[in-house]
């Protein structure tokens, strides 16, 4: 089973701002995240700072306010 976890503010090269919302699940015995943009496309989490869209290769990075 598979429940929303929660929304990244990140940010393309043009600075257009998007969320990544992650749900979070098992899979067996393994933890599984996935990430998806408000659009609806996937995402892959390089690291704490860097997500790729799946279908373009196209770079977002996490915006951090405060």
């Amino acid at each position: 089973m598979e429940s929303y976890s929660g929304g990244i503010l990140v940010e393309d090269a043009e600075g257009s701002r998007f969320h990544v919302h992650e749900y979070r699940g098992r899979r067996t015995l393994f933890r599984a995240r996935r990430y998806v943009l408000d659009t609806g496309e996937s995402v892959r989490r390089l690291d704490a700072h860097t997500f790729v869209v799946e279908r373009t290769g196209e770079r977002l990075m996490r915006v951090y306010d405060g």
